[in-house]
């Protein structure tokens, strides 16, 4: 009997720890726990919106910041509320597009839990964005539209605020503004006091055209100025009327997002080339089905009438040659 009441005893006990055991491990879930998520980015470029996640147990409210790791004012703060049924949430923030952002800061959190103030932080690091610029309006392709609006490059490889873009542009539509982002209308530019000038402004008036026509525009942020001149394509070679020494025009055909140009044109046997403009600074060649900056001269073998058309899509340019 003596040994069946050792097993008893020890069976009592080890079921007495385990039930103990769990009654702890119970308890702990109650005690207010916060963090970030590790899905957090750890880089992003100024002027985007950072997305932070936050994993909250049994945690109410708390305080959210970002501070530069060197000396210095939090560059945000926000108190947060968490939804008592909720164990994981995210909160989007706007990050100016400002230099002082720029360099290494820390994501921290602080919160209550059980009478004591919890501080963690979460490294992170802001990066100059990339210069970019939209063209949006009623008289080209994107509307009115901020989240359609038209990519602009940059056009002086020793700017990051001049722009440009070649685009079909009418007199209806009310005309076109420029936006340094296509998420919404915030700091667009549109038209100055004057022609050519910009104002950075919600008063600002709409760029318009005389007449329909395929435009480069060009504009630069921080003179603020602008400047809209029509544009052209041509050809040029031994195989045009004009040789190399002069441009053989296309007519534009196209219209709002369909860029197209034709000519009809005797042609000898030779070479040729497109370029925009009467200048080689844009010239395109090579493949038809695929032209290239610089490319090479296309040949022509028997002299005729030629059909040539040009077209640019959103992955380039092509064009079509055919002897009638």
């Amino acid at each position: 009997m003596s040994n069946i009441f050792r097993l008893l005893l020890v069976l009592f006990v080890g079921i007495t720890s385990l039930l103990f055991s769990c009654k702890k491990v119970e308890h702990g879930t109650d005690v207010p726990i916060l963090s970030i998520n590790e899905s957090t980015v750890s880089t992003i470029q100024v002027g985007k919106k950072l997305k932070v996640s936050f994993i909250a147990n049994q945690v109410t409210d708390f305080t959210f910041s970002i501070v530069p790791v060197s000396a210095g004012e939090a560059l945000i703060t926000e108190n947060i509320t968490v939804d008592p049924n909720t164990f994981i949430l995210s909160k989007e923030f706007d990050i100016p597009n400002q230099a002082s952002w720029i360099g290494e800061a820390l994501l921290k959190i602080s919160y209550n839990s059980s009478g004591q103030i919890i501080e963690k932080t979460r490294s992170i690091t802001f990066t100059e964005s990339n210069p970019q610029m939209f063209l949006v309006g009623g008289s080209v392709a994107a509307g009115w539209e901020p989240t359609l609006a038209l990519p602009m490059s940059l056009y002086d490889k020793e700017s990051k605020t001049k722009f440009e873009i070649y685009e079909y542009v009418t007199v209806d539509g009310s005309g076109f503004k420029f936006l340094p982002t296509n998420v919404d209308w915030t700091d667009a530019f549109g038209k100055g006091a004057t022609d050519g000038t910009l104002l950075q402004s919600g008063d600002a008036g709409n760029i318009t055209v005389s007449s329909n026509d395929f435009y480069r525009i060009r504009m630069d942020a921080e003179a603020k100025t602008y400047e809209v001149s029509k544009s052209t394509w041509g050809v040029i070679g031994s195989a045009t009327p004009k040789g190399w020494d002069s441009d053989t025009d296309l007519t534009f055909v196209g219209s709002k997002g369909v860029y197209t140009w034709k000519v009809t044109v005797n042609l000898v046997a030779g070479e040729l080339k497109f370029r925009m403009d009467d200048d080689w600074a844009v010239n395109i060649g090579g493949d038809l089905s695929a032209l290239q900056q610089d490319g090479a001269n296309i040949a022509i073998a028997t002299a005729g009438k030629y059909d040539i058309e040009l077209s640019r899509t959103a992955s380039g340019y092509s064009a079509k040659i055919s002897k009638n």
